[in-house]
């Protein structure tokens, strides 16, 4: 928390805030958006770091933050009516931007977000995340002094780790993504044991919130898109529980083809993993025919899983949140110009072959039986 205070303090030494007092700046580093109790208005929670005070030795200094809420008609009028509370507000280092369900079932995300993106000094690297809870209580949340903001935004990390989380999601990629096919998931921030977690996501389609994702979800539509990066597969093996923990990808080849105007849509990908447990009592990691058991078996949970995904995005959701549309786009500009405005239906209707392949690498410590 120290380095980060650091870095912050090195921006706004350089440049044209060299004229500025620290003390006189408000440093946002996140911002909530829910609906107001006020009919017709909006409602802006901004968490705004306080810097250490004066004479307070470096060891001694602590990163604390306040909340400012406001509520106006638009996000640029609360951000303004906020200067009424806190000194001059900064979101250079804005790190993310959370919105409530109900406000995006009321207003398109297209609007939400405008402001920031119009605003220049927001960065569009900025997280964007989505609330079952009012965000202002999302960012009332402190656990050990630490600043919520920054414990949403480091969460991240943790993709390396599960299968659970989708990629960050930023305020660039958002407004790309409604700008194109309009389709895309959004990872939900929420509260469970007094801690702040991830858990399940929201599946936006033409600025309109319309389902929302649990974690075998996100985890399916990941293995859908090759964006695992770690993470555990749990199978079964002759009755008993067996995980093989995700090491890294080592092929990932999406491919495209045309029957008049059906598609259909190739994916293959490749990853190298690690078995991490294994209950079958007598199992022995040293055979080579052991372990195609696993891979095969691991593989069988994968496709498993994304089948269902699968069948969701074509006839329940009905929408192209993986993403794919790129590939088509790329792979058939003509087709997809023609067609683009109608791509929900093209992917309900198209063929998705799934192919995964998992080569285990490493048993661990643990070896065979005698």
């Amino acid at each position: 928390m120290k380095r980060l205070w650091l870095v912050l303090l090195i921006a706004l030494l350089t440049g044209c805030w060299d004229s500025e007092n620290i003390e006189e700046l408000s440093l946002v580093v996140g911002v909530g958006i829910d609906k107001s109790k006020k009919k017709d208005e909006i409602m802006l929670t901004q968490q705004i770091l306080v810097p250490p005070g004066n004479g307070v030795q470096e060891n001694q200094a602590q990163l604390k933050y306040k909340n400012v809420t406001v509520s106006a008609k638009t996000l640029h009028e609360a951000i303004r009516d906020s200067l009424l509370i806190t000194n001059t507000v900064l979101t250079n280092h804005q790190r993310i931007m959370l919105i409530n369900e109900d406000l995006l079932r009321k207003i398109p995300m297209e609007a939400i977000i405008n402001q920031s993106i119009r605003d220049n000094n927001t960065r569009r690297s900025c997280h964007v995340y989505l609330t079952k809870r009012p965000t202002k209580e999302i960012l009332g949340l402190s656990v050990d002094g630490e600043i919520p903001s920054n414990v949403i935004y480091e969460l991240k990390d943790n993709e390396n780790r599960t299968n659970k989380i989708l990629p960050p999601l930023t305020l660039g990629k958002a407004s790309s993504n409604l700008q194109s096919d309009g389709s895309f998931a959004i990872q939900t921030v929420d509260i469970r044991g007094g801690n702040l977690i991830l858990k399940g996501a929201g599946v936006i389609n033409n600025s309109k919130l319309v389902a929302v994702m649990n974690d075998e979800d996100i985890a399916a539509l990941n293995w859908l898109n090759g964006e695992v990066k770690g993470g555990v597969i749990e199978a079964v093996q002759h009755g008993e529980p067996l995980s093989v923990e995700i090491i890294n990808r080592i092929r990932r080849k999406i491919t495209t083809e045309l029957n008049g105007d059906h598609l259909t849509i190739n994916i293959e990908v490749g990853y190298t993993g690690r078995l991490s447990e294994d209950w079958y009592g007598k199992e022995n990691s040293f055979e080579k025919a052991y372990l195609k058991e696993i891979e095969h078996i691991a593989e069988a949970k994968v496709k498993k899983d994304v089948k269902k995904i699968v069948y969701k995005l074509q006839h329940e959701y009905k929408t192209g949140v993986a993403g794919l549309y790129r590939y088509v786009e790329n792979q058939h500009p003509k087709f997809w110009e023609k067609n683009k405005q109608k791509w929900d239906e093209i992917l309900s209707n198209a063929d998705i072959n799934y192919d995964v392949n998992i080569r285990v690498i490493d048993i661990g410590s643990k070896g065979g039986i005698k």
